[in-house]
């Protein structure tokens, strides 16, 4: 018991992240699919975490920190808030690239692959934030989780795991795709009606909020990569940030012209009654 205690409690932003998840996969996909789509990315989560562990592969070899076994769930060499959080970081980097592609007055855009494309850019860049800050967790609330044989390129992060990541990420998000491929195109009066805000602003809260983190335990003197890690963050949320903008811009434009071309519908005349033409 304390061992779920220790996963649902102690990781409380796993939790956080996993019951919106929950409600908004279950209201797009179904129970069912969501619960099909669950399994199978923990499961790939469980097999790419212990692969790399023992045999370097998809993520180069790391380890994860022994004294975390009895005080939290673990699925063979790796606690299971690790590959639980396969589940909601491929599904908020889906939700929120069909946003994205699709724009604030539709629910799909023109074509999959314009989705798909954005999604998994959101997937690799949530990542680029979270493993870097994770490193670090000995010194916040996240506590020691694992260790990198390392070097690499990005904060010490090999090109190898990056690279794993993006192919484990893409077959995630091809899954959801698949499960949701009769999606129709359904107009939408504006960003706050859309299906998807909800997943956009969550995939945000993940990322920032470590960032946020960085930025805080930057102002140490020992510790000023973090103060960079969260720097980076924001170097690559703006110039996508400022792309969006400017397309949602143009979309809405489009839209006022197509509705101020389009001539109001003619009202015929009811036919007097009876009593009148009399």
């Amino acid at each position: 018991m304390g061992e779920v205690v220790g996963t649902l409690v102690g990781r409380w932003y796993v939790t956080v992240f996993g019951i919106v998840f929950l409600v908004c996969a279950t209201r797009q996909l179904g129970w069912r699919r969501t619960l099909a789509y669950l399994a199978v990315a923990v499961t790939v989560g469980g097999l790419a975490e212990n692969g790399s562990v023992h045999l370097g592969i998809p993520y180069t070899r790391y380890s994860f920190n022994e004294a975390l076994r009895g005080e939290e769930l673990f699925l063979g060499d790796v606690p299971l808030m690790v590959p639980m959080s396969y589940a909601f970081m491929a599904y908020f980097a889906f939700a929120g690239g069909r946003l994205l592609a699709s724009g604030p007055f539709r629910t799909r855009a023109l074509r999959p692959w314009h989705e798909w494309l954005v999604a998994l850019m959101l997937g690799v860049w949530a990542i680029w934030i979270l493993d870097p800050m994770s490193r670090l967790g000995q010194h916040f609330y996240l506590g020691e989780l694992f260790e990198y044989a390392g070097p690499g390129f990005w904060f010490g992060l090999p090109t190898g795991s990056q690279v794993g990541f993006t192919l484990t990420v893409g077959a995630l998000l091809a899954m959801l795709f698949w499960l949701d491929r009769d999606a129709p195109d359904v107009a939408v009066d504006g960003i706050r009606d859309h299906p998807h805000l909800i997943a956009l602003l969550t995939y945000h809260g993940q990322v920032f909020h470590l960032a946020g983190v960085g930025f805080w335990l930057g102002r140490r003197a020992d510790l000023p990569v973090a103060d960079t890690i969260a720097g980076a963050a924001l170097l690559i949320w703006v110039p996508a940030a400022v792309l969006t903008a400017v397309q949602w811009s143009r979309l809405r434009i489009e839209r006022e012209r197509a509705q101020a071309a389009t001539p109001p519908p003619v009202r015929l005349a009811e036919p007097a009654p009876a009593a009148q033409r009399a």
